[in-house]
Order: structure tokens, then sequence, then C-alpha cells
């Protein structure tokens, strides 16, 4: 949970990998539907977080890396089914919980109570690049109102990448991705640039989970370390 969000009014919480009813790769807590796990274990871990935080099935969307943002107006009939190709939800909605889906890549909740907004942000190195992280804060009229949180993803120490994805998301930042070099090539570490970002832009309020998902598996998916795997979420709603 974001102590930062619950004090605007917003619930945003992360999901671990257990306590659901997948199996192999999967297991146990998969809430993604297009990993080839079979749909009827996904909807019912889908089923079963929406309980457990008493909002109901979460919308999401059918994550593309790219950079759009997919305004959701209300409730959805079928929130089992993707309602847009998009890597983030917006919604001044309340009651209506939002979900993105993970496996190494950042959740990233941003909500501001004086605008009654809030966004959902799946943001792996493509959608950082293109600038996604800055589409979602100027979705707000003041980033000083907006508080952030930051979910699990893989760590800088598990996150070996080439020189053109590094020349790539230092353009797409303006310079502010954070790549520690050293070793046998640069590691990019995901977390600290969402948050560098988002400073940049002035959004103060930033809480960060730490977690590298691809170091511990038996909390987190991750897609670097396994290959076929499931899906954690980022769940939140206005209150």
């Amino acid at each position: 949970m974001s102590p930062e969000l619950e004090r605007l009014g917003f619930l945003a919480a992360f999901t671990e990998r257990t306590g659901g009813v997948s199996r192999g790769p999967f297991s146990s807590l998969n809430l993604g539907s297009g990993t080839g796990d079979h749909p009827d274990l996904v909807g019912e871990n889908r089923r079963r977080v929406g309980g457990a935080l008493g909002v109901g099935e979460p919308v999401s969307a059918r994550q593309v890396h790219g950079t759009r943002l997919h305004p959701v107006e209300g409730p959805v009939g079928d929130a089992a089914s993707p309602v847009a190709d998009a890597d983030g939800l917006t919604t001044r909605a309340a009651g209506v919980p939002l979900a993105v889906m993970a496996a190494d890549c950042v959740p990233l909740a941003l909500a501001s109570g004086l605008e009654e907004l809030l966004a959902v942000v799946h943001v792996g190195w493509r959608g950082l690049a293109a600038g996604i992280v800055q589409i979602a804060v100027r979705s707000f009229s003041d980033p000083a109102s907006v508080a952030a949180s930051i979910g699990p993803s893989v760590g800088p120490c598990h996150y070996e990448v080439g020189q053109e994805v590094v020349e790539q998301v230092l353009a797409g930042t303006g310079g502010e991705a954070v790549v520690i070099g050293g070793g046998s090539g640069p590691r990019l570490d995901l977390a600290a640039s969402v948050e560098a970002v988002l400073g940049g832009l002035g959004v103060r309020t930033v809480d960060r989970a730490g977690e590298c998902t691809a170091c511990e598996p038996a909390r987190f998916f991750s897609h670097r370390r396994d290959g076929t795997t499931g899906r954690q979420a980022l769940v939140a709603m206005r209150v």
C-alpha cells in the first residue's frame, strides 16, 4: 500500500505472486491475461485481488510498451476484457479500480487530491525512452500537487542493457536516466530513472518500494529471470 496516496484519498496496492490458483511458471497469483496461463485461473486471481482489497475486479489495458494513456470515465461492464491498447489508464471517477501489470517493468501510480485525478502507468525501458512518464505527469495541471508511488521492478543488479538502450533512455529522459557502469556492461536502474524524471517535472512526493523483482523468486514474477512467467499488478482507485 502507498501511504502517500492514501493520505490524498486514493488506494494504491502492489500485488505479489502468492495467494492465487495458477500453476507452473504462473504460480500462483498471476494477473496477466496475455501470458499463456488459463483465462479462468487468471479471472479467479483477479477476483481474489479485487475482493481482498474490497474494490471489485480492476480495469486494465492491453499493454504494448507505448505511450498511450486511456481515460476511464466510469465503471466498465466487462472488467475482465482490456479496455484499450495502452500503457496507462486515468480516471477522475471514484470507486473505479484501475490496474497495470508488470513482471520487471515499473508500475507507477500518480494521484492528485486537488484535481481528483488518478493515473496508473506501466513503464519499461521503451516507455521511459518514449516519454510516457512525462506524458502521464502532464495529465495533471499542477505537478506539485501530485503524489507518486513506484512499485517493485527489476533492479540494476539484474538489468544489464546494450549501449543503444542507454542512448535511447538518456535521450528520452533529458539525461535523467540512472545508468550504472562497470562490470560486463551498463546497467539501467528503471525505478531510480522514473523517480529522477518525476523530480525533474516537479513531482515532490514520491515513495518507492525498492524491491528487485528478479532477486525474490518467492515473492515476484520476473520475465528477465524466468522467461515464461506471470504478472503482478498495481491496483489503484480514487476512494
